[in-house]
């Protein structure tokens, strides 16, 4: 697996600028209008989770649909959705590694 190669067809030059598009992504998904993607942990879960953004299912329902539409990766079912948006860590590392489809 080429990391850096997978890097480049998300447009993106490193790990750390796909985890801030990803946060920026999902505040603007998820119309949150009081948080600045810069004061979300990356490591601590977003969904259900003790952070700033305070995310639902319906939430992850309508990241997932960003995701397929943004970066070309499906997340196919509830169980690799959950495995998936653990924290924007795993999310960055799924997307980095999943097949692309046509978007």
């Amino acid at each position: 697996m080429d990391v850096e190669k997978n890097l480049r067809d998300l447009n993106v030059s490193s790990r750390e600028e796909l985890i801030f598009k990803l946060k920026q992504m999902v505040i603007s998904a998820c119309e949150i209008t009081d948080v600045k993607a810069e004061d979300v942990p990356t490591d601590v879960p977003f969904i259900g989770g003790p952070g700033p953004l305070l995310l639902d299912s319906l939430d992850a329902m309508e990241i997932a649909m960003e995701i397929r539409y943004q970066f070309g990766v499906e997340l196919k079912n509830a169980s690799t959705a959950a495995k998936a948006m653990q924290n924007f860590d795993t999310l960055a590392d799924f997307i980095i590694d999943a097949p692309k489809v046509k978007k």
